[in-house]
């Protein structure tokens, strides 16, 4: 009944009629939940040019203040806590912490709540407020490690919060006597969270660290925080001198390492661009556009002085097989390490950052030297120079042909395999992105070259050198790109695919026998069946003796999905795995927001069971979910709503239900009586392998290609 009532309040707020209510109705809401925890440092909020009154700060914080950098409490990272919880960015963080299970919430990277919820607390304790009354007594409060009497935090953290408002540069407090030196930049509206983990990490080594911060309270407050457990880190302010300022405190010959604002590298990613520039240089990584998820520049290269950014627009892809260390006249990332007074520059093409494509560049680098030699550069890749225009190289493929494992020669063709998947990190909670990787990997054993190309970059300024594009259909459309042999494979959402989408393509396919009937029948034209499949160099059994537990891994999707909701009411225990199921089920359930892709095969195959549902156009069309060809391939045992398909595909090895109490008979029953006998299942696992794996599906979309007589001049 709760779940169905969410889901009703959720679905009203797009009512433009309805929306101001209901957002007016959930501030007042918030405001009532903060003001009850007595959560609120006075002090903090006054530096923070905020009237020292709880309600007014509680009111100007619901109101929009938490987006902007607005702090109520010294140990709580907004942007920290709301990524882990469900409507990030929509609803404050406190709020969110409040109302959810507070012992599993990572509040701040300088102390580790839920440590001690489990070391020190009973169950129904809030670590927050705990920890903040010790602090509010003056008692001693534990930083990762670090005891810090309670009026010192505060007394910091308000200073800190104090400086966020200025705009003086604050001076560091000390020259650098280091061999290399760190200067960590944070943009004012990003979560501090990662750079403040780097700083720690690089700090505890034999490297000074500066952060550089902008007009943000909670990053202040937090960075204070840090600098408390480790006093050698230095604070200042963000400016356009401020690399200039940390050179100017460095020795002559020292090495300075600058993370540029939102830049996505690890402390490993740095101090391998470090090692690189300890050899004299200026060593930058290989600078990846955070949007698309393309290359921004792998150095700059030159001609009539003219300078350019190699590979720009590319996918990634078409950077592996360059130098890892690969010199070029001069860089333009924002991120890099040099040796204080280098000359020469070098791109890491073995450290990929993703940064905003828009960032500043730093003016740290040499001269364009006109006499470089392009051609010589990309010669370990496929590409070579054609010619020059105004926007730099043209670049075009040079053509071999590969053997196959049957003796067969063949093209080596370039594919580009469209996905609706967002780049980045939050890519990777797509099945669609994994789903790309998969078909990529299966090609390239096959002598092909293959680039996945994120939503962002379905268009990108390089698609030109592709001779296949291969277009995944999920939820977002994907049209067909010129100049190429264009492939259509609908694997969801087929009641979204339009006559003018489909018409365009060379191929179609679709991961449905039933639906393919009917497309080919509705849009008059061919539609084959191309079911979903497996990667059988991961998913394959191991020889588990013992399966244990009902096992659910997946997103929530913004509704009470049947196969998890239902059994957790009747009293059935099953643990899940994915984000977003804050709010749903109880947090007991959820034993983590994830999990690494290398550790699925085993977890599917030592659960008694994998639940599985289907979104209800693709059930009515018969498309068979890609984690059911999971699951079996290795070795594990599923129970599905009922799909077109599946008993022909699977024999006993998934199970399905009509109904909710059809389910919950399946699993009150001993499901080793239900399920077939352990040979069976293996028998059955070695055939989905063969006959539905990702290398069964690249054979089949080569062969459809050269049919075709694509590419083969």
């Amino acid at each position: 009944m709760m779940s169905s009532l969410r889901a009703l309040w959720r679905r009203s707020r797009s009512s433009r009629q309805l929306r101001p209510l209901l957002e007016a109705v959930d501030r007042l809401w918030w405001a009532r939940a903060i003001r009850r925890a007595d959560l609120v440092d006075l002090d903090l909020v006054a530096a923070q040019s905020v009237r020292r009154s709880s309600r007014a700060a509680i009111r100007a914080y619901v109101r929009g203040g938490f987006r902007t950098g607005l702090t109520l409490n010294p140990l709580l990272q907004e942007r920290l806590v709301s990524g882990q919880l469900s409507d990030v960015g929509r609803v404050p963080a406190l709020y969110a912490y409040l109302v959810n299970d507070r012992n599993r919430v990572e509040l701040s990277v300088n102390w580790d709540a839920r440590a001690l919820a489990c070391a020190e607390l009973h169950p129904s304790d809030d670590p927050l407020s705990a920890v903040w009354q010790a602090a509010k007594q003056g008692r001693s409060v534990q930083l990762s490690g670090v005891n810090v009497p309670g009026d010192v935090l505060r007394a910091r953290t308000t200073a800190a919060a104090a400086l966020s408002r200025g705009t003086e540069p604050v001076a560091l407090s000390s020259a650098f006597d280091r061999d290399m030196v760190a200067l960590v930049r944070i943009g004012v509206a990003e979560d501090a969270s990662d750079a403040l983990r780097i700083a720690a990490e690089l700090s505890e080594g034999d490297i000074g660290v500066v952060l550089a911060l902008g007009a943000n309270a909670d990053q202040w407050v937090s960075a204070a925080l840090l600098q408390l457990r480790l006093p050698q880190i230095h604070l200042v302010r963000d400016d356009t001198d401020v690399i200039r300022t940390v050179t100017a405190a460095c020795r002559a010959d020292a090495v300075l390492i600058v993370r540029s604002p939102e830049a996505e590298i690890t402390a490993d990613g740095l101090r391998q661009l470090a090692a690189t520039a300890a050899h004299g240089v200026i060593a930058g990584p290989l600078w990846l556009d955070a949007d698309t998820g393309t290359i921004v520049s792998a150095g700059t290269v030159s001609r009539s002085g003219v300078s350019y950014d190699l590979l720009r627009g590319h996918p990634p892809e078409d950077a592996a097989n360059l130098d890892t260390s690969l010199a070029v006249p001069f860089l333009r990332s924002p991120t890099f390490a040099m040796r204080i007074g280098a000359t020469s520059s070098v791109v890491r093409t073995d450290v990929p950052t993703r940064a905003p494509a828009s960032t500043a560049e730093a003016d740290v680098s040499p001269r364009p030297d006109s006499s470089i030699d392009v051609a010589k550069l990309l010669s370990p890749t496929s590409f070579a120079v054609q010619s020059w225009s105004a926007e730099g190289p043209v670049l075009v493929r040079r053509r071999r042909d590969v053997e196959l494992p049957t003796g067969e020669r063949v093209p080596s063709l370039r594919w580009a395999i469209k996905t609706a998947a967002p780049a980045g990190p939050r890519g990777e909670w797509w099945g669609d992105t994994h789903f790309a990787r998969g078909v990529a990997d299966a090609l390239r054993r096959l002598g092909q070259e293959v680039v996945v190309d994120a939503y962002p970059a379905r268009q990108r300024p390089s698609s030109h050198l592709d001779d296949v594009t291969l277009a995944l259909r999920g939820p977002e459309p994907i049209h067909a790109a010129r100049g190429a042999f264009s492939i259509l494979w609908v694997i969801s959402h087929p009641d979204e695919i339009t006559v003018a989408e489909i018409e365009a393509y060379d191929e179609v396919f679709a991961a449905s026998t039933l639906w393919a009937k009917h497309a080919t029948r509705v849009f008059d034209r061919p539609v084959r069946p191309l079911l979903q499949c497996t990667d059988a160099h991961r998913f394959h059994p191991s020889s588990v003796t013992e399966r244990s537990g009902l096992l659910f891994v997946g997103t929530a999707r913004g509704i009470p999905r049947p196969s998890v909701i239902e059994p957790l009411k009747a009293g059935i225990p099953v643990a899940v795995y994915g984000p977003d199921w804050t709010g749903w089920i109880p947090a007991a359930s959820i034993r983590a927001t994830g999990v690494p892709n290398a550790e699925l095969p085993g977890m599917y195959e030592r659960a008694s069971a994998v639940l599985n549902d289907h979104w209800p156009a693709m059930r009515a069309a018969g498309f068979v979910s890609n984690r059911l060809f999971d699951v079996v391939g290795a070795g594990g045992r599923a129970i599905s709503d009922e799909v077109s398909g599946i008993h022909e595909l699977f024999e006993g090895a998934v199970l399905t239900y009509d109904t909710i109490p059809e389910l919950l008979e399946i699993l009150r029953s001993d499901l080793d009586e239900v399920f077939p006998p352990e040979d069976t299942l293996k028998r059955i696992s070695a055939r989905i392998r063969e006959e539905h794996s990702f290398d069964a599906r690249a054979h089949h979309l080569l062969r459809s290609v050269l049919t075709s007589r694509v590419g083969t001049g």
